[in-house]
């Protein structure tokens, strides 16, 4: 039932993420220039110039703005030790050395954008990093490294808002 109401909302905040998000929406009508005007006034219209200024659309990089990402996911906590990871618990994925203030992250989350050294606000728990991802089982899901067993133990299994800034 938990599991069926956080999907639920997941699939509303979704929707409403993708639709809400209209400040892309431009003007797709073709230019209109008095019959009067030349050719050439034409094309000293500055929107229809192309050496070298910049033109704030998606497909140039050094316009675009960063944009803040949010998801609902089901957060666990996890220790270094080999019995909750594999032979060699104090490096990560990556080959970073284990410590706090990292998470692990499921593959579906690394597919749209939480990459290694990614920092992410766990509502509730603060920012991590992102250097630890989790078994191909896992979706939908991260992984915080605790300190204690006792400290695992309590927290447990949550679901939270989680959000990162998407460089462009």
């Amino acid at each position: 039932m938990h599991s069926l109401r956080a999907s639920v909302l997941f699939l509303l905040f979704a929707a409403f993420a993708l639709f809400a998000n209209t400040s892309d929406v431009r003007d797709s009508s073709p230019r209109q220039y008095p019959k009067s005007a030349s050719p050439d006034i034409a094309l000293d219209d500055p929107a229809l110039k192309s050496s070298g200024d910049q033109v704030d659309d998606k497909r140039n990089p050094a316009t675009r703005k960063p944009t803040k990402v949010t998801r609902i996911v089901r957060v666990t906590a996890y220790n270094a030790v080999p019995e909750q990871t594999d032979s060699t618990p104090e490096i990560c994925a990556w080959g970073d050395r284990v410590r706090p203030g990292i998470i692990a992250i499921s593959r579906d989350l690394e597919a749209i954008g939480l990459t290694r050294g990614k920092e992410v606000h766990i509502e509730g728990h603060g920012k991590v990093v992102v250097l630890d991802r989790m078994h191909y089982r896992k979706r939908n899901q991260i992984d915080i490294l605790m300190t204690s067993y006792e400290d695992a133990i309590e927290f447990g299994v949550q679901e939270r808002v989680i959000s990162w800034v998407e460089e462009g």
